[in-house]
């Protein structure tokens, strides 16, 4: 089952304020399509990805891509 409060990546709280009568932070974010195309199909609309990992994944996404594999 999807935790929707959960990053797929490295599975720390997402701090996903979607459901909240504040806008969510990641309003302001750019998340790059091809950071969403590394998620898994069950992920895809139902898990925000957290600060953290895109911000990992714009400073080198070769380096983020080798370390999804370690996350969990």
């Amino acid at each position: 089952m999807v935790d929707e409060y959960i990053c797929p990546f490295c599975k720390e709280k997402n701090s996903c304020m979607a459901k909240s009568e504040e806008p969510c932070w990641c309003i302001n974010e750019l998340v790059p399509d091809s950071l969403i195309r590394l998620l898994p199909p069950e992920y895809k609309r139902k898990a925000c990805i957290c600060i953290s990992c895109i911000n990992a994944y714009n400073k080198n996404p070769k380096t983020f891509m080798s370390s999804i594999n370690s996350f969990g």
